[in-house]
């Protein structure tokens, strides 16, 4: 299933040169560095937005979905299991945590308006759906694995972000589209990129021995170079980023996990577009079942094969049509 997933998402290296030479564009720069990256795509001036509007666009999107989601999404407004105001001393980030299934999970965010806080509140709240579905599946079986720990949420975050998509102008839409490609980018591109240098190390550790860290720093600029190409110039000092990342040292051969899971939400999404309303009831039943088996196991519903890599070419053709729309807005 990895080998699939890797093969399909490092074929498609294309689309992170295509969208790179777009923001080269949108930047109005002659060259783009890797410091230049995640800098914003400002497409005019972003409205904030009161806490009020973002649960009616959160829940109305979900509604769309799910009444279902929707109700269980609303208990978390109306019976206070979530926090979202910044106060100090307040730590940063978000989490949606079940505690334990015989009580209720809590969602925890800092909210100031933004539009990536509204789909951080949609991120979070698909995985305090997630959890309330799967905790009649009891203690040891209510978890999931990373690899499926983000099917509620990322796909919260798509019928949120289509939502959107339909009520911002077309000036803010440009800015939309952008962010949600580069997270997806970063999630899956970038992610397996980091799979094939920890893959290029540790084989070369067997046969090598002890590597220096010039060796290492050169398995790292060769395995981002082939996902980025000639779209971003990278400088001398990106050859030691691996160093930053403690996944490497501390949990080898995880990262794979993050493009896993974005990438098959987004093969999910893809799926429910094309059946409608036929989806639901499957995704809802594939949701309660938590972590009782193995992914493909759980999947089989669905019809797909997750050691097919067409299964996840259809996740990357999400990304590829937003690309492409991105590049409409832009010329429109």
């Amino acid at each position: 299933m990895v080998g699939a997933l890797v093969d399909a998402v490092s074929a498609r290296y294309d689309l992170v040169e295509r969208y790179y030479r777009l923001k080269r564009k949108l930047l109005g720069y002659d060259e783009l560095f890797d410091y230049d990256r995640y800098a914003p795509v400002r497409a005019g001036a972003e409205r904030n937005t009161p806490w009020d509007d973002a649960k009616r666009i959160v829940l109305v999107s979900y509604e769309d979905f799910s009444p279902e989601m929707a109700k269980i999404a609303a208990r978390f407004f109306d019976e206070s299991w979530i926090h979202a105001p910044v106060m100090h001393g307040k730590r940063s980030g978000a989490f949606a945590h079940p505690v334990v299934p015989s009580l209720h999970p809590y969602v925890f965010l800092n909210f100031n308006g933004s539009r990536r806080d509204i789909m951080t509140l949609a991120h979070e709240l698909g995985h305090g759906i997630h959890q309330c579905l799967a905790r009649g599946q009891g203690l040891f079986n209510s978890d999931t694995p990373l690899t499926t720990a983000e099917s509620a949420s990322v796909f919260g975050e798509m019928i949120v972000f289509s939502f959107l998509k339909k009520t911002v102008s077309p000036v803010e839409r440009l800015g939309l589209i952008c962010s949600k490609i580069e997270d997806i980018l970063s999630t899956v591109f970038r992610q397996v990129a980091m799979n094939r240098f920890e893959d290029a190390v540790h084989n070369a550790r067997r046969t090598r021995g002890e590597l220096d860290p010039d060796f290492i720093s050169s398995a790292w600029i060769e395995s981002q170079t082939a996902m980025f190409g000639d779209s971003v110039r990278l400088l001398d000092h990106y050859r030691i980023w691996w160093s930053y990342i403690p996944h490497f040292v501390h949990y080898p051969g995880y990262v794979y996990a993050y493009a896993f899971g974005e990438l098959l939400v987004l093969a999910l999404y893809e799926q429910y577009l094309q059946e409608g309303p036929d989806f639901v009831p499957k995704y809802l039943e594939f949701l309660g079942s938590g972590g009782k088996k193995a992914p493909g196991e759980l999947l089989r519903p669905f019809g797909v094969d997750l050691a097919d890599a067409g299964f996840w070419r259809r996740g990357i053709k999400i990304i590829e049509d937003l690309i492409v729309e991105a590049e409409r807005e832009t010329a429109g």
